[in-house]
Protein backbone atom coordinates (compact mmCIF):
# COMPACT_ATOMS: atom_id res chain seq x y z
CA UNK A 1 0.00 0.00 0.00
CA UNK A 2 1.03 3.57 -0.81
CA UNK A 3 0.13 6.12 1.21
CA UNK A 4 0.65 9.72 0.23
CA UNK A 5 -0.24 13.12 1.91
CA UNK A 6 0.34 16.52 2.22
CA UNK A 7 3.69 18.00 3.70
CA UNK A 8 2.72 20.31 6.20
CA UNK A 9 4.41 24.17 6.09
CA UNK A 10 5.08 26.64 8.29
CA UNK A 11 2.28 28.85 6.50
CA UNK A 12 -0.50 25.98 7.28
CA UNK A 13 -2.03 27.45 10.62
CA UNK A 14 -2.71 24.12 12.09
CA UNK A 15 1.26 22.83 11.64
CA UNK A 16 1.78 26.63 13.17
CA UNK A 17 0.17 25.70 16.28
CA UNK A 18 0.56 21.43 16.00
CA UNK A 19 4.36 20.83 14.99
CA UNK A 20 5.63 17.97 13.59
CA UNK A 21 7.21 16.44 17.21
CA UNK A 22 2.89 16.99 18.90
CA UNK A 23 2.07 15.46 15.57
CA UNK A 24 4.37 12.53 16.50
CA UNK A 25 2.63 12.51 20.08
CA UNK A 26 -0.83 12.56 18.42
CA UNK A 27 -0.22 9.64 16.49
CA UNK A 28 1.58 7.37 19.13
CA UNK A 29 -2.14 7.99 21.05
CA UNK A 30 -3.94 6.95 18.01
CA UNK A 31 -1.91 3.97 17.95
CA UNK A 32 -1.89 3.14 21.53
CA UNK A 33 -5.83 3.46 21.19
CA UNK A 34 -6.27 1.28 18.07
CA UNK A 35 -4.28 -1.42 19.87
CA UNK A 36 -6.04 -1.62 22.69
CA UNK A 37 -8.86 -3.66 20.93
CA UNK A 38 -11.28 -1.35 22.37
CA UNK A 39 -14.99 -0.15 20.63
CA UNK A 40 -13.47 3.77 20.33
CA UNK A 41 -16.96 5.04 19.39
CA UNK A 42 -17.15 7.67 21.87
CA UNK A 43 -13.85 6.81 23.47
CA UNK A 44 -11.69 10.05 24.63
CA UNK A 45 -7.54 9.45 24.28
CA UNK A 46 -5.52 12.18 25.80
CA UNK A 47 -2.41 12.74 24.18
CA UNK A 48 0.41 14.99 25.61
CA UNK A 49 3.86 16.27 24.38
CA UNK A 50 6.14 17.38 27.41
CA UNK A 51 8.95 19.07 25.11
CA UNK A 52 6.37 21.31 24.14
CA UNK A 53 4.44 21.33 27.12
CA UNK A 54 1.28 20.91 24.32
CA UNK A 55 -1.72 18.60 25.10
CA UNK A 56 -4.84 17.76 23.88
CA UNK A 57 -7.77 14.78 23.76
CA UNK A 58 -8.73 13.00 20.79
CA UNK A 59 -12.34 12.26 19.89
CA UNK A 60 -14.33 11.12 17.53
CA UNK A 61 -11.69 8.49 16.38
CA UNK A 62 -13.53 7.45 13.02
CA UNK A 63 -12.50 3.82 12.06
CA UNK A 64 -14.72 2.98 9.93
CA UNK A 65 -12.12 3.07 6.75
CA UNK A 66 -9.11 2.09 8.57
CA UNK A 67 -9.58 -1.69 7.12
CA UNK A 68 -10.19 -1.03 3.71
CA UNK A 69 -7.91 2.18 3.07
CA UNK A 70 -5.70 1.68 6.32
CA UNK A 71 -6.66 5.55 7.44
CA UNK A 72 -9.06 7.29 9.72
CA UNK A 73 -10.57 10.54 10.85
CA UNK A 74 -10.42 12.10 14.16
CA UNK A 75 -11.09 15.19 16.34
CA UNK A 76 -8.48 16.64 18.72
CA UNK A 77 -8.39 19.71 20.92
CA UNK A 78 -4.85 21.33 21.39
CA UNK A 79 -3.94 23.14 24.53
CA UNK A 80 -0.85 25.55 23.55
CA UNK A 81 0.57 28.60 24.34
CA UNK A 82 -2.23 29.93 21.83
CA UNK A 83 -4.90 28.60 23.44
CA UNK A 84 -7.39 26.23 23.23
CA UNK A 85 -8.29 25.15 19.87
CA UNK A 86 -10.18 22.09 18.10
CA UNK A 87 -8.46 20.10 14.70
CA UNK A 88 -9.70 17.79 12.53
CA UNK A 89 -7.30 15.02 11.04
CA UNK A 90 -6.64 11.92 9.58
CA UNK A 91 -4.19 9.42 10.41
CA UNK A 92 -3.39 6.54 8.12
CA UNK A 93 -0.75 3.49 8.67
CA UNK A 94 2.70 3.47 6.62
CA UNK A 95 4.29 0.62 5.33
CA UNK A 96 6.30 -0.35 8.88
CA UNK A 97 1.73 -0.15 10.23
CA UNK A 98 3.01 2.91 12.13
CA UNK A 99 0.38 5.67 12.15
CA UNK A 100 1.18 8.96 10.74
CA UNK A 101 -0.90 12.64 10.96
CA UNK A 102 -1.53 13.10 7.12
CA UNK A 103 -3.93 15.75 7.61
CA UNK A 104 -4.96 18.60 10.47
CA UNK A 105 -7.04 21.20 9.70
CA UNK A 106 -8.42 24.14 12.33
CA UNK A 107 -12.17 23.19 12.94
CA UNK A 108 -14.21 19.91 14.05
CA UNK A 109 -14.38 17.36 11.92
Amino acid sequence: MLLTGAISSGTDIAYADIGQDDRAFIAEAIGSALSSDLDLAGVRVPWSNPDSGNSGTLTDLDTDALAQTGCLGFSTTANTIAGVQIYSGTACRDARNAVLITGLSAGPA
